[in-house]
């Protein structure tokens, strides 16, 4: 079968492998396609997920955002049917066939037959923003700023918008994907390439002068969906996220980061900040995400920005990795 086959950084190769063999009670997926996460970049750029998990073998597929139809069951899997179309997790999407797990096969969702498959394929990012949309819990007359309009931003900007009429900003250094931001609704948007945050906030009302010192003003949530870049330097986005969040607010840390940063963590202690780590999603909200995009009141098909087939598999994975032109980039085999 053709699959895009990781050898080393920067080194994603057009292969014929073999097509999986099932063991009792898993499914293959004749795979309609499959996007490019920023945990596959993390592994394309360094040839590991940096200190979250271990050294990527050569030859290895990856891929987890992916959606399918059902063409082969070995064994008796409740719910389950040849033919039908489906989305779930599970590494080696980047491919024509993916083996599901009899583990995973228990988890297959659905997919409308109006939902194309790379809208389907934008399931699991959405449950990620889902699940940072839900820790930080939106309230109507609230202000939420989400720093980083990747489509996991992007992704809790809609999520926000979906459950709530709370007052969205969303920052980026793009002009590109901050247009996107506004055409998914965004109240505010703001190009950190061009002026200083606090300072657009300062000017806007949003926060006070004596913020820094820990006594009032501020933003209700931010959202770190930029983390921190092997080669940046400057104040990290959390250090600006920390800065900006009100009295007793809410930083949700969706972004991994690259490097080691410094941070003053008595400004968390003064400001009483809660601090979460948001790291993928619970199962239901992976549901929930694809009832969402089901329904219509998401829509993810303005997220995807390119696709490409699996015999362009180096050039797909460096497109993603232009934030200026990319949003999405999904396979299509």
């Amino acid at each position: 079968m053709k699959a895009a086959v990781f050898h080393g950084p920067r080194d994603v190769r057009f292969e014929e492998i073999d097509k999986p063999v099932l063991a009792a009670g898993e499914v293959l997926l004749k795979v309609g396609a499959c996007g490019i996460c920023g945990s596959d970049l993390h592994t394309y750029r360094h040839g590991m997920f940096l200190q979250l998990g271990s050294p990527i073998d050569s030859g290895r597929v990856l891929g987890h955002e992916f959606s399918g139809e059902v063409v082969e069951i070995n064994g008796d899997v409740p719910g389950v049917s040849i033919g039908d179309r489906v989305t779930t997790v599970g590494m080696g999407g980047n491919a024509e066939y993916i083996r599901i797990s009899a583990e995973m096969a228990t988890t297959l969702v659905p997919i409308n037959d109006d939902i194309s498959y790379v809208e389907a394929a934008t399931t699991e990012p959405l449950a990620t923003s889902l699940h940072a949309a839900n820790l930080g819990a939106a309230a109507d007359g609230e202000t939420h700023v989400i720093i980083g309009a990747g489509i996991i931003g992007l992704g809790i900007l809609q999520c926000i918008k979906a459950h709530s009429t709370a007052k969205v900003i969303v920052v980026d250094l793009s002009d590109k994907r901050l247009a996107k931001a506004e055409e998914l609704g965004a109240d505010q948007v703001i190009n950190v390439r061009d002026s200083a945050l606090t300072e657009v906030l300062s000017g806007d009302h949003l926060i006070s002068e004596n913020l820094l010192s820990g006594t009032t003003g501020g933003v209700d949530v931010v959202y770190d969906c930029a983390g921190m870049g092997k080669n940046a330097s400057g104040p990290s986005v959390l250090e600006q996220a920390l800065s900006i969040v009100r009295q007793n607010g809410k930083v949700v840390i969706v972004a991994v980061f690259e490097q080691d940063i410094t941070l003053d963590y008595n400004i968390i202690v003064r400001k009483g900040v809660q601090v979460h780590g948001s790291w993928a999603w619970e199962m239901d909200e992976f549901i929930e995400s694809a009832r969402l995009i089901a329904s219509g009141k998401i829509d993810r098909k303005p997220l995807v920005s390119h696709t490409f087939p699996l015999e362009q598999a180096s050039e797909a994975y460096e497109t993603q990795l232009v934030a200026e032109e990319a949003i999405k980039v999904v396979f299509t085999p």
